[in-house]
């Protein structure tokens, strides 16, 4: 385990003089088998594979859940240790942030993808993504690797590092690994250990709710009737949705009919009892031809 920049640089050094092919998994930790797949992922692509945990203050707004989000450290080092991870990078709040910076205005310097970071989650979380791409940027210009892997679940997360990577020329590869899933649907996340025992019986439905939608749209049925079907379907059992929508993967633009040549994807977002949970499906492929 190594704690700050200047150890993270004599580790990466040491890496590069035998020609090491880096791989980066960040991670804000309380890992579970979605962030292990993409260390294994990493660790089956690369010589060396770096996994960063850092609770980021700047992606939280202020009455968000960063004071309690869930910190089980040597949990988490043991896990990766467990898989294979050459490099943990555990840096304190103060070492990245050392004018304790808590929210993006106050830190100096602040990147932004704006065209895909005011849809979808973003309309609801101001600065959520600006504050996140702004901290990956600054990891990934401390971590310095070749490859980094990003998971399919938060999928417009991805989406912003892809497009950071792609417009600011960064020299690292984006490497997507899929959606882990509990045996019962649910898409695995850090913030499912806050769901109650009734809360979690329930919530493999959102799944089990866009995988209805998605046949029905396949078989012909229009878009904003099954979405308003969707949307009753998740309130009746008791999600409080904040969207179901189908939108172009790439530029996450909303569509209205799946009439189109571009991959779609079918994206919801509901709060269960208080804890906020996403998933999201493929509708269509590309048609390339």
């Amino acid at each position: 385990m190594v704690t700050t920049a200047q150890e993270l640089a004599t580790e990466w050094d040491a890496a590069r003089k035998v020609g090491a092919v880096i791989g980066y998994v960040p991670t804000m930790g309380a890992l579970h088998e979605g962030h292990l797949s993409l260390v294994d992922l990493a660790r089956d692509e690369c010589d060396v594979v770096i996994c960063s945990i850092f609770v980021n203050p700047l992606q939280f707004g202020l009455d968000e859940d960063f004071e309690s989000y869930p910190r089980p450290v040597e949990r988490d080092l043991g896990l990766l240790e467990a898989r294979g991870t050459s490099i943990a990078f555990l840096p304190s709040w103060t070492e990245i942030f050392p004018g304790r910076e808590r929210v993006l205005e106050d830190f100096g310097t602040h990147v932004a993808v704006p065209r895909l970071s005011h849809q979808l989650c973003g309309r609801s979380r101001a600065g959520h993504f600006d504050g996140m791409v702004t901290e990956s940027l600054l990891f990934l210009n401390l971590v310095r690797p070749d490859r980094t892997y990003w998971g399919e679940k938060d999928f417009q997360q991805l989406r912003i590092i892809e497009t950071l990577v792609q417009d600011l020329r960064l020299p690292v590869t984006v490497v997507r690994g899929a959606t882990r899933r509990e045996p019962d649907g649910l898409a695995m996340s850090s913030r499912n250990k806050n769901l109650t025992p009734e809360a979690r019986a329930v919530s493999p439905n959102l799944r089990r709710v866009l995988q209805e939608a998605r046949a029905e749209l396949l078989a012909g049925q229009p878009l904003p009737a099954v979405r308003a079907t969707a949307r009753q379907e998740l309130t009746d059992l008791g999600f409080v949705v904040e969207y179901l929508v189908a939108c172009e993967e790439g530029s996450l633009s909303e569509v209205s009919t799946l009439d189109t040549p571009l991959a779609v994807r079918l994206f919801a977002a509901a709060m269960l009892q208080g804890v906020r949970l996403l998933d999201s499906i493929p509708l269509t492929e590309a048609n390339h031809g």
